[in-house]
């Protein structure tokens, strides 16, 4: 039996137990910190462009780590410079915390003023003063596969080179200006062909491939011509047979669906994960006083054989 001096205590034992729970439950005791959700909004030229969607599932991580929200906007019109540069005025004016930009025009993009941080996912090796950098070293990438072509090739064999003149980013011209510094360096014969003129240069290789196969190389300047490329290669068996090797860059399913195929020969690719992830990364540092330190992402050429290395396939097909 429990005195009534005893039963006092517990009573007393059991609110104050009641009290704290209650207290605890509603933050009077325990208050969780509260964390500021950045805003960041992203401004790129297109969703489609090259690796969006592993670029995306990076952006998605790092904002899931580092407590941000991501917006993505998109321009009307491709690389237009301008409205990128009208886009990241608005987007500042309306309360974004920081911008991640992929420029249209790195020159102009780098001397703009802004007030709050802002992240260039940039095309080059040069830095813009005040403003953070994730650096894929396009003009490096070219030499890579221009070295890797020039491995793989005979010397006595064409090398094509597929390019879009009307319509050149920066990542573009960088890309080959790399490609043609290799092959002038080893005095290897290059031909451009133009985008209007790439449907009479299939004719000539379906009129000319069964007598002469294997006598071309191909290299595409970005990954929509690779794509169209391939898509000629693999729907005709007679200019298949007259090309020695397709080459390009960009991690599209299409493109690695191609490789896998063998309508490709090699591609170089980035990390655009990474990319993604790092860009966040960088654009939160900046805001939290940190700085941003320039990350460059290394440039890798894979094969066939290399889709099922466990490195490139993390790379290539990353999961959240």
């Amino acid at each position: 039996m429990i005195n009534k001096s005893g039963k006092v205590l517990v009573g007393v034992y059991v609110v104050c137990l009641v009290v704290l729970f209650l207290m605890c439950s509603t933050d009077l005791i325990i208050r969780e910190p509260e964390r500021e959700i950045y805003q960041i909004a992203v401004i790129i030229e297109d969703v489609r462009s090259d690796n969006y969607g592993n670029f995306r599932k990076g952006m998605d991580q790092g904002a899931a780590e580092f407590n941000a929200d991501i917006q993505l906007i998109t321009l009307y019109e491709k690389l237009d410079a301008i409205e990128q540069m009208e886009l990241m005025d608005r987007e500042q004016q309306d309360g974004a915390d920081a911008l991640i930009v992929v420029p249209v025009e790195e020159e102009q993009i780098s001397g703009k003023q802004m007030t709050i941080p802002v992240i260039l996912l940039r095309a080059g090796v040069a830095e813009a003063s005040g403003m953070g950098n994730v650096i894929v070293d396009y003009e490096k990438m070219g030499e890579l596969l221009a070295r890797k072509i020039l491995e793989e090739q005979p010397k006595e064999k064409t090398v094509y080179v597929l390019v879009d003149s009307a319509v050149q980013s920066d990542m573009d011209r960088l890309f080959l200006k790399g490609v043609d510094a290799v092959f002038a360096e080893e005095g290897r014969s290059v031909q451009r062909i133009m985008r209007h003129e790439v449907d009479r240069f299939w004719m000539m290789l379906e009129r000319t491939g069964m007598k002469e196969p294997e006598e071309v190389v191909i290299l595409a300047e970005n990954q929509e011509i690779l794509t169209e490329a391939a898509g000629v290669l693999a729907g005709s068996e007679t200019v298949f047979s007259a090309v020695a090797g397709l080459y390009g860059r960009g991690t599209t399913m299409s493109i690695l669906n191609y490789l896998d195929r063998g309508v490709i020969k090699g591609i170089c690719v980035t990390d655009e994960f990474s990319r993604g992830y790092y860009s966040v990364r960088e654009a939160v540092r900046a805001l939290e006083g940190a700085g941003s330190v320039p990350t460059v992402m290394e440039p890798y050429y894979i094969q066939k054989e290399d889709l099922r290395d466990p490195a490139f396939e993390k790379m290539l097909f990353p999961i959240e």
